[in-house]
């Protein structure tokens, strides 16, 4: 049990002295109660724990102004609620990230003529594609552009797997050889 203020082992100039003994003891039984109020406010166990001396600091530190008319425990856990409401604010203000004070972030947006270059890219792509017959055409927009499987395709196309890779690779050669296409997309 907590002394009392006249009770056996507690007395307030023993207190505001900072017997050792008296502390010792103070903290044995009161700390089960601070943790129940400090657990309201804590993140994890460690937090908690870190929370719990940072209280009994804060009251050994501002033991003189305890007045002895009211409650030992009753103090304490005045003490123990401004230090995680204090530790809560702390946190708050330091998730914001001020902006001005942030360095500029690079644009990855693409600039105007790598879009257009981008856009040209891809119509002489199509272009190239439209060269193709309907089944190379279908083979490779399914498997390459869509990353389909082979079997998947084969299904869709309602062929054997062996001539989706036949069709692929016909499909390629085709693009491969348009000196055009080459020069486009470079």
């Amino acid at each position: 049990m907590i002394p009392q203020i006249g009770s056996d082992g507690f007395d307030r100039k023993r207190f505001h002295a900072g017997d050792r003994a008296l502390f010792r003891r103070l903290v044995r039984e009161t700390s089960p109660r601070m943790l129940r109020v400090i657990h309201g406010y804590a993140k994890d166990d460690d937090h908690a724990a870190d929370l719990l001396q940072a209280c009994w600091v804060r009251i050994y530190r501002k033991r003189a102004r305890f007045s002895g008319t009211g409650s030992f425990l009753g103090w304490a856990l005045t003490v123990c609620r401004n230090v995680c409401r204090a530790e809560a604010r702390k946190r708050r203000h330091a998730s914001f990230v001020r902006l001005d004070h942030q360095p500029d972030l690079p644009d990855r947006t693409p600039g105007p003529a790598e879009q257009l270059q981008r856009q040209e890219r891809a119509a002489a792509l199509y272009a190239a594609l439209e060269g193709l017959t309907e089944r190379e055409r279908d083979a490779i927009l399914l498997r390459i552009l869509e990353s389909r499987s082979t079997a998947e395709v084969a299904r869709i196309l309602e062929v054997k797997e062996a001539s989706v890779r036949s069709l692929i690779h016909r499909g390629l050669k085709k693009l491969r050889q348009m000196d055009w296409l080459a020069e486009e997309t470079q």
